[in-house]
């Protein structure tokens, strides 16, 4: 699973920096606050969840924002 490291900027936006699983890093910039960024954390989260954890009856969309 991919790790999620949150980066405030003082001042400025808030910064999500991430690993893949295969060792790929990429940062996402440009959060308003802390909130959105831990918010599509979890959104991604949901997403890249393999399919051997998903239940009968989950649902694979998200609520819009």
């Amino acid at each position: 699973m991919a790790t999620y490291t949150l980066i405030p900027n003082p001042g400025q936006a808030f910064h999500v920096a991430i690993v893949g699983n295969d060792g790929a890093r990429q940062t996402l910039l440009g959060f308003e606050t802390e909130a959105d960024a831990q918010a599509w954390i979890a959104r991604d989260r949901l997403r890249s969840r393999p399919d051997d954890l998903w239940m009968p009856g989950d649902f694979r969309t998200l609520p819009a924002i």
